[in-house]
């Protein structure tokens, strides 16, 4: 996969420009200004170039078009419907993808404009056929012009996957599925098929792999229900010379839809499911038993579910015995509770979880959204007791997006770690990056004892650790008094203030901070002897035992506040707190939200898991642990006398 990256990464750059020209020209001469009439119109000259290409244009014809003193919009025009009543752009049910009446918008008086598109779509079309067809054009083409369509469209909740992760998801799928026969074919479907990439992707990887004869044998199927998707995917089936494949307009969470005819046929679904759109309770008691039969019949609780965790529920009815699905989803999909946790456990009972493999946030960065994905894929199998399913963290896709001219732009930067993942994936192995920290592995466990599925909280779970110490672990709430929930109070002139920044280093507290810092905001009331460690960005690891200043101490809300039960000592918490293992853990906590705010929820922090008391002194020693509760004192005494040495001054 490593050698296809590189292979595309030129021949990519070079379409993702010229679809910028396009968007830029649009964008300054103003003739159409509707999003989907751009995509409409770019869609149709990229017909035109392809239409030459496979000999529907005699090639004077296309010279004169590519000249721009022979070039004219009729011209143009005639051409483009030629090509669009051809029987290469029809398909049965449907007639000529681009309507009963093909035509381009364009007018005479639009020569410069038309000239200029029709140029630059031509150099996107040349730099695909450079990429040997493994680049999706019509992805590219809908997130230049449509991106931002959707935002206000929430019910049809398009983001398009980015090559990366389309390429990475069609690899692990190429590991899972069976081969395909004249009287057995497999069947690939998408069944929010968007402009059909991850299908386009399949078969050619497919035939590369087992060779032409075998790819006879695979049937690929999308459905979407915009028909502009439909028909784009059609298109892009035509551009990857799959002829053969089929596609359908319709809702595939409704039992009415053509997908329907399906159910219990499918080898292997590869998606991205429609995220943030709702579904009424009622509408899919009377709309979606057979197609949802876990949340139109068996759960009354919710009277809303939202569309990534009801296409799960969806694709498992798809899935004949032994089938894969491979979906990307919201990272709340494996992680959050409600919905989401009621579908986790079904899915748990009912087949095998594979694997999930977390994506960073610049993953749908372009399309303008830096939600949390995670590649999640599921075997319709009874699953056993335990079993191996992989974990992975994605780190860098080898591209960052920032804003030019309020555009999102994406450029090639750092280096894509999906093709280690992929390598780990498939030779059961575990992958690391250059600084050792793990990016994947194989771990034997059962789905169901877990409450999330976030690869870090399993990755990094001491108890799934290949060669973890043999210590008793126990969950910090444990040697804890539990949750503390205490009310909040004003700061005032008779009390001491902590803030999230006042913790400047392990165990040291900003003294002179903390007593002239005035906060509008309330805060928690605190003693002496508890631990606080900060909730907010823990990725800044922030714990301390709360000091005697001799006022009475509040602190910021944004912390959790530890009362450790009578006999433990609070610095062994806050020791045991800081270490490496007990950090990543708490970091995995933030798993759900969004990168700029990250949060752990209250109480969470108590659900760590680290060694008992008998356990830590038997490891650490009474003597180090000691001195470390020595060295803590003193440092914070020292702290104090400074304070009230420069507050006494004169100077």
């Amino acid at each position: 996969m490593a050698d296809l990256i590189e292979r595309v990464e030129q021949p990519y750059r070079a379409i993702y420009e010229a679809l910028h020209d396009v968007r830029e020209t649009f964008h300054r001469e103003g003739r159409i200004s509707d999003a989907n009439a751009k995509l409409d119109e770019t869609v149709k000259l990229l017909a035109v170039h392809y239409g030459h290409i496979v000999g529907l244009l005699p090639a004077d014809q296309y010279r004169e078009l590519r000249s721009r003193k022979t070039f004219s919009v009729s011209g143009l025009d005639a051409a483009f419907k030629k090509v669009a009543k051809s029987p290469i752009f029809s398909r049965a049910g449907m007639g000529s993808i681009f309507g009963k009446q093909p035509s381009l918008s364009f007018e005479e008086s639009d020569s410069n404009i038309a000239f200029s598109l029709f140029s630059a779509t031509g150099q996107a079309l040349d730099a695909q056929i450079a990429s040997g067809s493994e680049l999706d054009i019509l992805n590219e083409a809908f997130g230049h012009h449509v991106r931002d369509n959707f935002r206000s469209h929430v019910e049809d909740a398009q983001y398009m996957t980015p090559p990366e992760v389309v390429n990475f998801m069609v690899e692990a799928a190429l590991a899972e599925v069976r081969i395909g026969t004249e009287t057995d074919p497999l069947i690939v479907v998408d069944p929010s098929c968007g402009v059909g990439s991850f299908l386009t992707a399949f078969r050619s990887a497919y035939t590369k792999r087992h060779g032409s004869d075998a790819a006879e044998h695979i049937r690929c199927i999308g459905q979407d229900k915009i028909e502009r998707m439909v028909r784009l995917t059609a298109l892009n089936f035509v551009f990857a010379d799959n002829r053969r494949d089929d596609v359908f307009l319709g809702n595939t969470i409704l039992d009415e839809a053509p997908l329907g005819d399906f159910n219990g046929k499918v080898d292997l679904i590869l998606t991205n499911p429609p995220f943030g759109a709702r579904f009424e309770s009622d509408f899919l008691r009377n709309n979606s038993q057979k197609s949802t039969p876990f949340f139109a019949t068996k759960v009354a609780s919710s009277k809303t579910v939202d569309s990534e965790v009801l296409f799960i529920d969806r694709y498992l009815t798809l899935l004949r015995p032994g089938g894969v699905c491979m979906a990307v989803v919201p990272d709340g999909v494996v992680s959050a509770k409600g919905a989401a946790a009621l579908l986790r456990q079904y899915v748990a009972r009912t087949a095998e979880l594979v694997s999930v493999v977390e994506l960073p946030p610049v993953t749908f960065a372009q399309a303008g959204t830096r939600t949390r994905t995670a590649v999640l894929a599921v075997r319709n199998d009874p699953p056993k007791r335990s079993y191996p399913v992989f974990f992975a963290e994605s780190h860098d896709l080898g591209f960052q997006v920032s804003k030019r001219k309020g555009v999102p732009v994406k450029k090639s930067i750092g280096k894509n770690d999906l093709p280690q993942i992929i390598n780990a994936y498939r030779k059961h192995e575990s992958v690391r990056t250059h600084s050792s920290s793990s990016l994947g592995r194989w771990v034997d466990l059962d789905p169901s004892s877990r409450e999330a599925w976030t690869p870090r909280s399993v990755l990094f779970d001491p108890r799934t650790i290949s060669g973890a110490s043999d210590c008793n672990l126990v969950a910090l709430k444990e040697l804890t008094e539990g949750q503390i929930k205490r009310r909040t109070r004003s700061h005032g002139s008779d009390n001491y203030f902590i803030s999230v920044l006042h913790i400047i280093g392990e165990g040291i507290l900003d003294i002179p901070g903390i007593k002239i810092y005035e906060p509008i905001t309330p805060g928690v009331p605190v003693n002496p002897g508890e631990v606080i460690i900060s909730r907010i960005n823990p990725r800044i690891p922030r714990a301390a035992v709360v000091p005697e200043l001799g006022r009475p101490l509040l602190c910021s809300s944004e912390y959790e506040v530890i009362k450790p039960k009578e006999g433990i000592s609070p610095y062994l918490l806050c020791f045991l707190l800081l270490s490496p293992s007990a950090q990543v853990q708490i970091q995995s906590l933030t798993a759900g939200t969004s990168a700029s705010h990250s949060r752990i929820k209250p109480g969470r922090i108590l659900d760590v898991l680290v060694p008992d008391v008998a356990s830590a002194k038997t490891l650490l020693g009474n003597e180090l642990l000691t001195s470390y509760e020595s060295a803590c004192r003193e440092m914070t005494d020292a702290l104090v006398r400074i304070e009230t040495i420069r507050s006494s001054a004169q100077i």
